[in-house]
Order: structure tokens, then C-alpha cells, then sequence
């Protein structure tokens, strides 16, 4: 979706490389939700004092890229992405305007057409981060389910802005301690509920559940629901 934005921001494509597989974690997410896309840019993420370099990496749902530039990206090289910097940004509601252009043109390169979600990220350790999700369904579907999906993604693609901090040496634990209604969830498989049962008992949809499963298994470092349970349990974070 963004290899042209890539290009622009590193100045050659020699420097990104291709990776065969993206990250189960936006997998999930995107099975989870009615979406035909997730998309992560994460800029001017430092690799530690002794290299001073920042990395550049979109994860979407099947490929990886990865880049590496020696100096931070500054705002004038950030120019095409200005209108998504702010705020969550509805692609679809943009007028066709020369601000505009650049970012119509990404949506078009794309099936999904112009139904696109861009959500800027809290900065850590002074990067630049931003979630896309992308919706092949008609206009009147997409502004019903869209207010839902921005709020659940805002804290989803937080998690994994986190997740891959960690990866490049930046971990803030006090960023990715489990939340109490993650706890919940985890307190409820444990005791042999499914999914749509301790959505019932918390009162939340069943997709809401899953989503705070699918976060707790990330903060926790864990593959399945079930490692994620032994865990908390052993750490003492519920009561089997």
C-alpha cells in the first residue's frame, strides 16, 4: 500500500528489504474485525546508543518491509503524510484538493479503494507512528462500523506501537502493564468460559473479548490464550 511513501521517505529502494511474513498479531486483528487491511508505519525508531540509526517498518497483514536510515526523517520528507499526523483521519471524507493528492493516490493504488483509517500514534521514545485500516465495503457500512472500529483500534494499534519498541531494544514497562479488563478475560477463560460466555458475564461484545485477549497474549509474550492464562497465573495477576 505504501511503497511509493517508502521510497519517498528513504530516497532509494535499495534500502528496504522485503521479509516473506508479516506479524500474526495484525492477522488476528484483521480476522477479528471486517477489515481487508492493517497497516503499520513506524518512523525514526532508534536502534540504541551505539548505532545511531532509526528504523523505518510497515507491517501489514502478508509482507514486511524493513528499512534503515542514518539520520531521523524530518517533517519537510513527512510532507505527504501531514494531513494523517494530527488526529484519526477518515480517508474517505477527503475532498480531492492538491493536499490531498498524495494520499488519494495511495487509496486508489489499493482494491480497498478509498475507505481508509489513519490513527497517528503516542510517541515513546520521540518516533512517528501511524495505524491504517482499510474496509472493502460500501460508504454506508463503513461510517456505521467506523466509529467502533476507531475506537477499539486506537488502543489495539497502541499495543502493537508498543510491541515493536520492545522488538528494537525501547521497552517501557510502565507503557505495557496488563489492564485490569484484559485480567478479566484472562480470569474468565481460565475458568472455562469461551469467548462469547465472558462477553456475556463482562457485558461486552464478543469480539471486545477477544481483543483484550489478543493484548494480553502481547504484553504477555505469549503464543496462545492458554500460555497467557498460565502466566497471569503464575505472576500472580489472577486466581485460578
Amino acid at each position: 500500500m505504501f511503497e511509493s511513501l517508502l521510497e519517498e521517505l528513504i530516497g532509494s529502494a535499495d534500502g528496504i528489504q522485503a521479509r516473506g511474513e508479516g506479524i500474526a498479531f495484525l492477522k488476528v486483528a484483521q480476522s477479528v474485525y471486517p477489515l481487508t487491511t492493517t497497516t503499520y508505519l513506524g518512523l525514526n525508531i532508534p536502534l540504541g546508543a551505539e548505532r545511531k540509526r532509526f528504523v523505518q517498518c510497515v507491517y501489514a497483514d502478508s509482507w514486511v518491509k524493513y528499512c534503515v536510515s542514518r539520520d531521523p526523517i524530518g517533517l519537510s520528507r513527512l510532507a505527504s503524510l501531514a494531513l494523517t499526523l494530527p488526529a484519526p483521519l477518515d480517508w474517505s471524507a477527503l475532498a480531492e484538493t492538491p493536499e490531498t493528492g498524495k494520499l488519494l493516490s495511495y487509496a486508489r493504488a489499493e482494491t480497498i479503494g478509498r475507505q481508509i483509517l489513519s490513527m497517528p500514534l503516542r510517541p515513546i521514545v520521540g518516533e512517528t507512528a501511524i495505524f491504517f485500516v482499510g474496509a472493502g465495503m460500501p460508504a454506508d457500512d463503513w461510517h456505521g462500523q467506523k466509529k467502533a472500529i476507531q475506537r477499539e483500534f486506537q488502543v489495539l494499534a497502541s499495543y502493537f506501537h508498543q510491541h515493536i519498541l520492545r522488538i528494537y531494544g525501547n521497552d517501557a514497562e510502565s507503557q505495557i502493564l496488563v489492564s485490569a479488563r484484559e485480567l478479566d478475560c484472562l480470569k474468565w477463560v481460565a475458568a472455562g468460559k469461551t469467548a462469547w460466555e465472558a462477553s456475556v458475564i463482562l457485558g461486552i461484545s464478543e469480539r471486545t473479548v477477544r481483543f483484550h485477549l489478543n493484548a494480553a497474549r502481547e504484553k504477555l509474550n505469549c503464543l496462545t490464550t492458554t500460555q497467557a492464562v498460565a502466566k497471569a497465573v503464575s505472576q500472580q495477576l489472577i486466581e485460578c
